[in-house]
Protein backbone atom coordinates (compact mmCIF):
# COMPACT_ATOMS: atom_id res chain seq x y z
CA UNK A 1 0.00 0.00 0.00
CA UNK A 2 1.15 3.33 -0.61
CA UNK A 3 2.28 5.75 2.32
CA UNK A 4 2.36 9.69 2.94
CA UNK A 5 5.22 10.29 4.98
CA UNK A 6 7.01 13.00 6.19
CA UNK A 7 10.91 12.87 6.53
CA UNK A 8 12.33 13.38 9.96
CA UNK A 9 14.35 16.41 8.83
CA UNK A 10 11.55 18.04 8.01
CA UNK A 11 10.50 18.32 11.64
CA UNK A 12 14.35 19.76 12.31
CA UNK A 13 12.72 23.12 11.50
CA UNK A 14 9.43 22.75 12.18
CA UNK A 15 8.89 20.78 15.13
CA UNK A 16 5.28 21.20 15.76
CA UNK A 17 4.25 20.62 12.02
CA UNK A 18 0.86 18.71 11.90
CA UNK A 19 -0.58 17.49 8.61
CA UNK A 20 -3.76 16.58 7.51
CA UNK A 21 -4.29 13.81 5.38
CA UNK A 22 -7.09 12.75 3.85
CA UNK A 23 -8.35 9.88 1.35
CA UNK A 24 -11.04 9.58 -0.79
CA UNK A 25 -11.92 6.49 -2.72
CA UNK A 26 -15.29 6.65 -5.22
CA UNK A 27 -16.42 10.14 -5.58
CA UNK A 28 -18.29 11.31 -8.19
CA UNK A 29 -15.71 14.51 -9.28
CA UNK A 30 -17.61 15.10 -12.93
CA UNK A 31 -19.83 18.00 -13.82
CA UNK A 32 -19.80 21.95 -12.71
CA UNK A 33 -17.78 22.54 -9.61
CA UNK A 34 -19.35 24.41 -6.46
CA UNK A 35 -18.94 27.56 -7.56
CA UNK A 36 -21.55 28.86 -4.90
CA UNK A 37 -20.04 27.09 -1.90
CA UNK A 38 -16.49 28.49 -3.53
CA UNK A 39 -18.15 32.41 -3.31
CA UNK A 40 -19.19 31.96 -0.25
CA UNK A 41 -16.33 30.97 1.17
CA UNK A 42 -14.02 33.60 -0.49
CA UNK A 43 -16.51 36.30 0.51
CA UNK A 44 -16.18 35.49 4.15
CA UNK A 45 -11.85 35.47 3.54
CA UNK A 46 -12.11 38.40 1.84
CA UNK A 47 -14.44 39.88 5.33
CA UNK A 48 -11.56 38.16 7.37
CA UNK A 49 -8.61 39.92 6.08
CA UNK A 50 -9.91 43.53 4.79
CA UNK A 51 -8.30 45.48 7.51
CA UNK A 52 -4.74 43.21 7.08
CA UNK A 53 -4.89 42.01 3.50
CA UNK A 54 -2.04 39.41 3.54
CA UNK A 55 -0.58 40.54 6.67
CA UNK A 56 -3.26 38.74 8.96
CA UNK A 57 -1.87 36.93 11.67
CA UNK A 58 -2.94 33.10 9.75
CA UNK A 59 -1.00 34.39 6.71
CA UNK A 60 1.96 35.77 8.10
CA UNK A 61 2.24 32.35 10.23
CA UNK A 62 2.64 30.68 6.56
CA UNK A 63 4.63 33.48 5.20
CA UNK A 64 7.04 33.11 8.16
CA UNK A 65 7.56 29.15 7.45
CA UNK A 66 8.41 29.69 3.92
CA UNK A 67 11.13 32.04 4.68
CA UNK A 68 12.54 29.19 6.87
CA UNK A 69 12.94 26.33 3.76
CA UNK A 70 14.73 26.32 0.89
CA UNK A 71 12.36 27.36 -1.92
CA UNK A 72 11.98 28.97 -5.27
CA UNK A 73 12.62 32.91 -5.21
CA UNK A 74 10.38 35.20 -5.01
CA UNK A 75 7.58 32.02 -4.54
CA UNK A 76 4.77 32.33 -1.63
CA UNK A 77 2.22 30.16 -0.01
CA UNK A 78 -1.01 30.00 -2.05
CA UNK A 79 -3.04 30.80 0.94
CA UNK A 80 -0.77 34.24 0.80
CA UNK A 81 -1.77 34.29 -3.08
CA UNK A 82 -4.81 33.66 -2.43
CA UNK A 83 -4.75 36.97 -0.19
CA UNK A 84 -3.23 39.31 -2.53
CA UNK A 85 -5.79 38.01 -5.16
CA UNK A 86 -8.75 39.69 -2.71
CA UNK A 87 -6.56 42.63 -1.65
CA UNK A 88 -6.32 43.56 -5.66
CA UNK A 89 -10.18 42.53 -5.86
CA UNK A 90 -10.04 39.57 -8.06
CA UNK A 91 -12.04 36.47 -8.07
CA UNK A 92 -11.82 32.44 -7.13
CA UNK A 93 -12.60 30.29 -10.20
CA UNK A 94 -14.45 27.61 -10.28
CA UNK A 95 -12.04 24.52 -11.12
CA UNK A 96 -14.22 21.42 -10.42
CA UNK A 97 -16.19 19.70 -7.28
CA UNK A 98 -13.30 18.53 -5.15
CA UNK A 99 -10.68 21.52 -5.59
CA UNK A 100 -13.68 23.93 -5.20
CA UNK A 101 -14.67 21.85 -1.67
CA UNK A 102 -11.06 22.06 -0.29
CA UNK A 103 -10.23 25.68 -1.38
CA UNK A 104 -13.54 26.72 0.08
CA UNK A 105 -12.24 24.98 3.67
CA UNK A 106 -9.16 26.71 2.84
CA UNK A 107 -10.48 29.82 2.55
CA UNK A 108 -12.62 30.17 5.42
CA UNK A 109 -10.48 28.38 7.93
CA UNK A 110 -6.99 30.44 6.44
CA UNK A 111 -4.75 27.16 6.85
CA UNK A 112 -3.06 25.94 3.62
CA UNK A 113 -5.00 22.77 1.18
CA UNK A 114 -3.44 21.04 -1.54
CA UNK A 115 -5.21 18.23 -3.27
CA UNK A 116 -4.05 15.76 -5.57
CA UNK A 117 -5.37 12.39 -8.30
CA UNK A 118 -3.96 9.31 -5.92
CA UNK A 119 -4.65 7.20 -9.04
CA UNK A 120 -1.86 9.41 -10.24
CA UNK A 121 0.52 8.77 -7.48
CA UNK A 122 3.48 6.74 -8.45
CA UNK A 123 4.62 4.93 -4.89
CA UNK A 124 4.43 7.46 -1.52
CA UNK A 125 3.91 10.61 -0.91
CA UNK A 126 6.61 11.95 0.68
CA UNK A 127 7.18 15.83 2.44
CA UNK A 128 11.40 15.95 2.16
CA UNK A 129 14.08 17.74 0.56
CA UNK A 130 14.95 17.59 -2.94
CA UNK A 131 17.80 15.71 -4.72
CA UNK A 132 17.59 18.59 -7.52
CA UNK A 133 16.96 16.61 -10.41
CA UNK A 134 13.22 15.78 -9.91
CA UNK A 135 10.58 15.97 -12.98
CA UNK A 136 8.41 19.17 -12.37
CA UNK A 137 5.92 20.22 -14.95
CA UNK A 138 3.57 23.16 -13.31
CA UNK A 139 0.19 22.87 -13.15
CA UNK A 140 -0.89 24.07 -16.76
CA UNK A 141 2.23 24.07 -18.30
CA UNK A 142 4.36 21.45 -20.49
CA UNK A 143 7.98 22.40 -19.67
CA UNK A 144 10.31 20.66 -17.34
CA UNK A 145 11.32 23.19 -13.91
CA UNK A 146 13.37 20.78 -11.69
CA UNK A 147 13.80 21.96 -8.18
CA UNK A 148 16.14 23.34 -6.18
CA UNK A 149 18.78 20.79 -4.10
CA UNK A 150 17.32 21.26 -0.74
CA UNK A 151 13.97 22.51 -1.46
CA UNK A 152 11.53 21.33 0.41
CA UNK A 153 8.65 19.39 -1.81
CA UNK A 154 6.41 17.16 -1.81
CA UNK A 155 7.41 14.43 -3.87
CA UNK A 156 6.72 10.22 -5.10
CA UNK A 157 8.43 8.04 -7.00
CA UNK A 158 8.42 9.56 -10.29
CA UNK A 159 9.47 13.18 -9.41
CA UNK A 160 7.97 16.01 -7.39
CA UNK A 161 4.52 17.08 -6.99
CA UNK A 162 4.41 20.65 -5.21
CA UNK A 163 7.79 22.44 -5.53
CA UNK A 164 9.05 24.89 -2.74
CA UNK A 165 6.32 22.94 -0.01
CA UNK A 166 3.05 25.57 -0.24
CA UNK A 167 3.60 27.21 -3.67
CA UNK A 168 2.94 24.64 -7.06
CA UNK A 169 1.67 21.83 -7.36
CA UNK A 170 2.31 19.48 -10.71
CA UNK A 171 0.39 19.24 -13.47
CA UNK A 172 0.77 15.07 -13.37
CA UNK A 173 -0.96 14.74 -10.58
CA UNK A 174 -3.80 17.47 -10.76
CA UNK A 175 -7.35 16.82 -9.69
CA UNK A 176 -9.79 16.56 -12.55
CA UNK A 177 -13.11 15.88 -13.64
CA UNK A 178 -12.33 12.08 -14.26
CA UNK A 179 -10.64 11.51 -10.70
CA UNK A 180 -12.76 9.17 -8.60
CA UNK A 181 -9.88 8.71 -5.58
CA UNK A 182 -8.37 11.32 -4.23
CA UNK A 183 -5.87 12.90 -1.45
CA UNK A 184 -6.23 15.97 0.11
CA UNK A 185 -3.85 17.26 2.84
CA UNK A 186 -3.72 20.43 4.62
CA UNK A 187 -0.39 21.92 7.07
CA UNK A 188 -0.82 23.26 10.57
CA UNK A 189 2.38 25.80 11.08
CA UNK A 190 1.26 27.60 14.42
CA UNK A 191 0.89 25.15 17.51
CA UNK A 192 -1.58 27.43 18.80
CA UNK A 193 -4.71 26.46 15.86
CA UNK A 194 -4.47 23.00 16.29
CA UNK A 195 -8.51 23.31 17.43
CA UNK A 196 -9.05 25.26 14.44
CA UNK A 197 -6.94 22.99 12.31
CA UNK A 198 -8.93 20.12 13.75
CA UNK A 199 -12.28 21.72 12.47
CA UNK A 200 -11.36 22.45 8.97
CA UNK A 201 -10.22 18.91 8.35
CA UNK A 202 -13.20 17.26 9.74
CA UNK A 203 -15.00 19.68 7.62
CA UNK A 204 -13.49 19.25 4.16
CA UNK A 205 -14.03 15.82 5.09
CA UNK A 206 -17.67 15.42 5.45
CA UNK A 207 -18.40 18.06 2.98
CA UNK A 208 -16.73 15.96 0.38
CA UNK A 209 -18.28 12.77 1.14
CA UNK A 210 -21.89 14.73 1.45
CA UNK A 211 -21.41 16.44 -1.75
CA UNK A 212 -19.45 13.62 -3.80
CA UNK A 213 -19.83 10.37 -2.33
CA UNK A 214 -17.55 7.65 -1.63
CA UNK A 215 -15.94 6.51 1.06
CA UNK A 216 -12.63 8.10 2.85
CA UNK A 217 -10.39 8.54 6.08
CA UNK A 218 -8.13 10.69 7.53
CA UNK A 219 -4.73 10.80 9.67
CA UNK A 220 -2.91 13.38 10.77
CA UNK A 221 0.96 13.19 10.82
CA UNK A 222 3.10 14.47 13.65
CA UNK A 223 6.62 13.75 14.85
CA UNK A 224 5.56 11.03 17.03
CA UNK A 225 3.68 9.63 13.89
CA UNK A 226 5.07 10.83 10.75
CA UNK A 227 3.38 8.37 8.66
CA UNK A 228 0.26 6.83 7.41
CA UNK A 229 -1.49 4.65 4.67
CA UNK A 230 -3.10 6.48 1.40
Amino acid sequence: MKKFRIESGVFDIFPKLHIGVLTFQGIDNEGSGREDVLKNAYNIFCERIKDTGAAHPNIMDYKDAMKMIKRKKGCSASIEAMAKRAEKGGDMYSINPIVDLYNSVSLKSVITFGGEDLDKISGDMVLGFAKGDEEFIPLGENENSPPREGELIYKDDMGAVVRSWLWREADRTKLTNETTNALIYMELVNENRVEEFYIALNEAYQLVLDELGGKGSTAVLTKDSPECFI
